[in-house]
């Protein structure tokens, strides 16, 4: 957005009869801006919409079960959250929910920006707070290209990090089998108990 004093001198421009075109290349503002700041009657900044409501009451004995599935999606892959749609089935199959999807549907969106915002908090402090019991461990298992005597092969990796005591396995596999999982669990088993 411009200042006003600039539309105030476009205005006059436009007044002394300069053309648009003139009026963009003296003051530096493109045409369709210009065009617009003379349209337009009233600079004053419109106050907000007022909607509906954001919720109803009749979702108020729903909400603290519609706010822990929203939390619990949020530990979840994105494909596999709940839609606003899954919410109101659920609630209605598990619930006896009387209420109209539009309902639902309002308050999941509002809720979903409400738990963004929490998260985003916490987040912009810098770190997340992560407490690790004794022999809890965290598992990534994924694929890599690895340069082995000189050639690149496509490998899948494990990585089992037991944050607790600091301490962390990793390991290379050249394919996806039954006997991998076994090896998997041999070595879990005995990072946990050595010796």
């Amino acid at each position: 957005m411009i200042g006003v004093d600039k539309i105030e001198d476009i205005r006059k421009r436009a007044r002394n009869g300069a053309s648009v075109a003139s009026i963009a290349r003296d003051t530096g503002v493109s045409e369709p801006t210009v065009r617009k700041y003379l349209r337009a009657r009233d600079l004053s900044e419109r106050p907000p919409a007022v909607g509906r409501p954001p919720e109803s009451p009749m979702l108020e004995p729903y909400a603290e079960t519609i706010d822990s599935w929203l939390r619990e999606d949020r530990r979840c892959w994105f494909k596999q959250r709940h839609t606003a749609r899954r919410v109101f089935d659920r609630l209605v199959e598990e619930k006896g929910f009387e209420g109209s999807y539009s309902t639902v549907q309002r308050y999941v969106k509002r809720r979903r920006e409400e738990l963004s915002a929490e998260l985003d908090a916490r987040e912009a402090q810098g770190f997340l707070l992560l407490d690790w019991l004794p022999g809890e461990c965290r598992v990534d298992f994924g694929q890599a290209d690895f340069r082995v005597r000189g050639v690149v092969q496509r490998g899948h990796f494990l990585v089992v990090a037991f944050p607790h005591s600091n301490v962390g396995l990793a390991q290379v596999f050249w394919g996806e089998t039954a006997e991998l999982y076994s090896l998997i669990g041999q070595g879990v088993r005995g990072a946990r108990n050595p010796g």
